[in-house]
């Protein structure tokens, strides 16, 4: 996307989580907000918890013709509120849900990118996340192009009208809860590290005292993890990312822990109008609560929640929901399979807590 655009579509979103004003900045990171520079400096004092639930891959629609159409029917039929059902109540609880949308969001005829699949659905389907408790996307994808600038223009445009924030290879968002700040960055496939250490220094300028960064990488329905998923996150870690988050391979795969980062390599899907009959059903979401003293990090907790995309388990009905007993613990005990740490079981109604991190 061409910087006039980014600039233009820049937003500031806002609404209210709690008792406390929350908001979300999304603005290129070589143009910061002048909102935040102004108060960059600002004393942050007390104690205040921020939560922010991850969703992986979610495609609002399908490639062009039977899959966007089957999506479609749905979608009318039941209402906008359809495809997140399940899982809003656990999405009202947050400061912040972010998932990654692949795919374009728009009405017009595109031309698409000469590739195997190319995700495309009605530029209204904005408004499934905004009616579902997502405030934000990540764009950094490998179909976010499928019908090339045009359509990620498109895309943009109908998140911006719908009020959802989003962040790409260049472009960042902010999240502000009582004065403390989170800044949020996202990456396809390589990380560009020079980028990314420019990004970082914006973001420090700005006050975030805590980086949580989004990764779409590795091997759709790898059983292992690549060397530049690994690397990757221990670079993060090496410049004191606090959370890294990863998607694409379509599959669950495991989490570490990197000096005091934590990694979740792969959620898998989410709500994936993009197949019919996924090869895999189970999914995970994540939920990271960050707490701060004194407008400083000082510990983070994650805690899974086992999802099945579906609630057909024989075909894809587009509408997650949440797993428990058995059924949840082995999607725990899927992602224990390439995790380099011992993961806490499936507890029902508090999920997967994982151990507090500290940050003093």
């Amino acid at each position: 996307m061409n910087r006039t655009l980014a600039a233009l579509t820049a937003a500031l979103l806002w609404w209210s989580a709690a008792s406390a004003e929350t908001k979300l900045y999304t603005f290129p990171y070589d143009q910061p907000s002048e909102v935040l520079t102004a108060t960059a400096m600002s004393v942050v004092e007390g104690e205040t918890d921020v939560t922010i639930t991850f969703g992986g891959d979610c495609t609002l629609g399908g490639e062009t013709g039977g899959g966007a159409r089957r999506f479609a029917d749905r979608v009318t039929d039941k209402g906008d509120a359809y495809p997140f059902e399940n899982l809003k109540p656990l999405f009202s609880l947050d400061d912040l849900t972010i998932v990654n949308l692949e795919g374009v969001l728009s009405d017009r005829k595109l031309v698409k990118v000469k590739k195997e699949f190319n995700f495309k659905g009605k530029s209204e389907y904005a408004s499934i996340l905004a009616q579902s408790g997502i405030e934000a996307v990540t764009l950094a994808n490998n179909h976010a192009m499928d019908y090339g600038e045009a359509g990620k223009a498109d895309t943009i445009a109908a998140l911006t009208a719908a009020g959802i924030g989003y962040c790409d290879e260049t472009t960042v968002m902010v999240l502000e809860k009582n004065g403390v700040r989170v800044g949020i960055t996202a990456s396809v496939m390589g990380l560009d590290r020079e980028r990314f250490l420019k990004q970082l220094e914006t973001l420090r300028n700005l006050g975030c005292s805590a980086i949580l960064h989004v990764m779409h990488m590795g091997v759709e329905y790898g059983d292992t993890l690549t060397r530049a998923q690994t690397s990757t996150a221990e670079f993060l870690a090496e410049n004191g990312v606090a959370l890294v988050v990863g998607h694409h391979p379509h599959v669950v795969q495991g989490m570490d822990v990197i000096g005091r980062t934590t990694v979740a390599y792969s959620l898998g899907n989410c709500v994936f109008g993009g197949n019919t009959d996924p090869r895999d059903y189970d999914a995970v979401l994540l939920s990271a609560t960050l707490h701060f003293a004194q407008g400083q990090l000082a510990g983070s907790q994650v805690t899974l929640w086992p999802i099945r995309i579906s609630g057909e388990k024989k075909r894809n009905d587009y509408q997650p929901v949440l797993l428990s007993g058995e059924d949840a613990q082995r999607v725990i005990d899927k992602m224990q399979t390439t995790s380099g740490i011992a993961l806490v079981p499936f507890v029902s109604g508090q999920g997967a807590m994982q151990p507090e991190m500290d940050w003093r």
